[in-house]
């Protein structure tokens, strides 16, 4: 990826910054994919990094593989790389990629909670529960780190409380969260514990329902709701749902490669 001129890559760089990966493919694409020097690492992973988000995820392996044959690349970049790997199904690459990252310890908690979701992608909970116990030893205070954890143990197969308990932990330190609520309201009802789940999910405002992302969480809620005679809520929750699966399913025909 040669003769790539500063204003180039500045404004690749804006536009990775506005989320629009189509202008940097348009800027890099172009130029000569053959990285030659240690100054084309740059754009060489700035383009990776566009091309997965683009999910052509062949071209963003190659471009990182490439770049990183001159040099380290960054954190994210490599984390980006073991994630195609993993939709690549070259899971072996992918885990041990995973794995090195999170083993040096000194990644900060967003980038080790991005390893903890890769690993947990490719069937690894255990793996991903260990890294968030790693962030919450170096830092107690990451509430997504417990959050996550609790995802992870009931994918495990650990017993519920122990995801009850993880989340409320999570909830203690950012009270606000709606995301944690939502999981904590599909726990109780997984639990059997209809009241308490049913007192919290009635706090909820439809306006937070239309930012939830789990539909099997919202499904059981819209469930209970509707069983406790919750017309309005319910019908926000079953109309998310709707949007959510729709968006799974498009995502899914999209990705033509290779949540509780």
């Amino acid at each position: 990826m040669k003769n790539i001129s500063p204003e180039t890559l500045d404004l690749a760089w804006q536009a990775h910054a506005s989320s629009d990966p189509d202008r940097v493919i348009e800027l890099l694409a172009a130029k000569d994919i053959l990285a030659q020097s240690h100054g084309d690492i740059e754009p060489a992973v700035l383009l990776g990094l566009a091309l997965h988000d683009r999910s052509r995820v062949i071209e963003a392996a190659d471009a990182f593989e490439k770049a990183s044959l001159l040099g380290p690349i960054p954190d994210e970049a490599r984390i980006t790389l073991a994630s195609c790997y993993a939709q690549l199904r070259r899971i072996d690459l992918a885990r041990d990629l995973y794995l090195e990252l999170a083993l040096s310890r000194r990644l900060e908690p967003d980038l080790m909670l991005k390893v903890a979701g890769g690993l947990s992608a490719i069937d690894s909970p255990q793996l991903a529960m260990k890294v968030c116990e790693w962030i919450t030893e170096q830092d107690e205070s990451v509430a997504q780190a417990y959050y996550d954890m609790g995802i992870y143990s009931a994918n495990c197969g650990h017993a519920l409380y122990i995801s009850e308990a993880l989340m409320r932990r999570a909830i203690a330190l950012d009270s606000g969260n709606f995301h944690y609520r939502v999981g904590l309201v599909s726990l109780l009802i997984q639990l059997q514990c209809e009241g308490e789940a049913l007192d919290i999910a009635r706090t909820f405002e439809i306006a937070q329902i239309q930012e939830a992302t789990c539909f099997s969480c919202l499904q059981r809620i819209a469930d209970l709701l509707s069983r406790h005679k919750q017309p309005d809520l319910a019908t926000a929750c079953q109309a998310r749902v709707k949007v959510l699966r729709t968006e799974r399913t498009a995502k899914s025909l999209h990705l033509t490669k290779p949540s509780i």
